[in-house]
């Protein structure tokens, strides 16, 4: 009877064990705090956003968006959502510093609308994903205004900086 009860209470502390395991496993998810401004025209101004997975574990079930937001008065008077350019992903690849080509970085591009002026409001990105392994969510949100959009093009890998392009 004692043999059964020790069972008993060691697969409840085993369960308790990987619970809080599976718990504190999470995405790691860093995005850029400025944006990146890639070229402008007549029809429209491209931007980038870097999110770099920081965790050694795939990111699955990724969702993200570009919001133009306006404020009249109290609170957020009109949003607009802004498409990304090309087609969504939905996976981000394990961190490693192995990897050469720095799959795990990635340069989300999007095309404003010259009707949008980003100094009458702000765009607010944000990006959510699972934890390859662990299953378990993180949500990540950055808001930049007109300051916050820098012309040039982000370092590799990890680093966030923006990379000053000379005039050709």
């Amino acid at each position: 009877m004692s043999e059964l009860i020790t069972g008993v209470i060691s697969g409840v502390v085993a369960s308790i064990v990987v619970c809080v395991f599976l718990l504190l496993v999470r995405p790691k998810i860093s995005v850029s705090n400025k944006a990146c401004k890639a070229s402008e025209g007549e029809d429209g101004t491209f931007i980038r956003i870097k999110v770099v997975n920081r965790t050694r574990s795939m990111l699955t079930n990724v969702k993200y968006v570009l919001n133009f937001c306006q404020s009249q008065g109290e609170g957020v008077h009109q949003v607009e959502v802004i498409p990304p350019c090309k087609a969504p992903l939905e996976f981000i690849d394990k961190y490693s510093k192995s990897d050469q080509n720095a799959e795990y970085a990635i340069r989300f591009l999007y095309k404003i609308p010259p009707h949008i002026r980003i100094s009458d409001g702000w765009l607010e990105f944000s990006i959510r994903a699972n934890h390859g392994f662990s299953g378990t969510s993180a949500c990540v949100k950055k808001k930049y205004g007109s300051d916050d959009i820098v012309s040039g093009i982000f370092e590799t890998g990890t680093s966030m900086r923006i990379l000053a392009v000379p005039n050709s």
